[in-house]
């Protein structure tokens, strides 16, 4: 049969189980409620719970991908083809002249430029490099020679691209430039090699990564040094105080 005497809610037969306590008891609730709100006070607020969410996130965002954010979009060379030019002559059609230029490709994420140089041409890029010091001479690759007569290569292929000759300067060009660039990875931003190149479009779309990197790097600052801050306030909460029915109120 059940009693008549109205329903308490857990709360309220607590609260009356405390009424009856001991100075000593309450004394060690009081204790170990406040060791409790000071282990989890970065939590127990609303600034505070805030806090901890933002450093959370930042504490599990790994090393690697703050690194890869601020890492610049890798540049690659290619020399891909090899086609013939023509140089009209004084009079059209009279002492034209012919010539073999190579196809370069230059790749930076989306961003692809492509463009004809002559082996002269990329001789002389190389020895400016050289006469300002803007490679190492010990570290630089040496430049493909050139050969009038080596292997069956013969000087009368000279423009004709599929002939041995041509086939063969080009795949030497190829790992000319792309040893020197991954020797030296900062030549891309040289004013001669970007000028050589023409990829002022990349070097644009470069500065404006750092740009972005290092915004990302600041607000990442600006929010440890707020949840830091945030943290020094929340700890230094004051103590609950003792209510009419001689509670505290925590």
């Amino acid at each position: 049969r059940r009693s008549a005497a109205p329903h308490r809610s857990a709360g309220a037969r607590s609260l009356a189980a405390m009424a009856g306590w001991q100075p000593d008891e309450m004394n060690s609730l009081y204790c170990s409620v406040m060791d409790h709100h000071k282990r989890f006070a970065d939590v127990t607020s609303d600034h505070g719970a805030a806090a901890f969410n933002r450093s959370f996130l930042l504490s599990t965002t790994p090393a690697t991908a703050e690194a890869e954010a601020e890492a610049e979009t890798p540049i690659t060379i290619e020399v891909i083809d090899a086609v013939v030019k023509k140089e009209a002559g004084i009079i059209s059609g009279i002492g034209d002249k012919v010539h073999v230029e190579y196809v370069i490709a230059l790749k930076r994420g989306s961003q692809l430029k492509t463009l004809g140089k002559r082996y002269s041409e990329l001789h002389d890029f190389h020895d400016l490099l050289l006469e300002h010091g803007l490679v190492d001479k010990l570290k630089a690759p040496p430049f493909p020679e050139k050969q009038t007569f080596r292997d069956s290569w013969y000087k009368f292929d000279a423009t004709d691209t599929s002939s041995d000759f041509v086939r063969n300067r080009q795949t030497s060009l190829n790992v000319y430039l792309q040893r020197l660039f991954d020797e030296f990875p900062l030549l891309y931003h040289e004013p001669c090699a970007i000028a050589f190149f023409g990829i002022e479009k990349f070097e644009f779309q470069a500065a404006q990564e750092v740009s972005a990197a290092a915004a990302k790097r600041d607000e990442r600052d600006r929010l440890r040094h707020e949840s830091g801050h945030q943290h020094d306030l929340d700890t230094t909460t004051a103590a609950p105080a003792m209510n009419a029915d001689g509670l505290y109120e925590v």
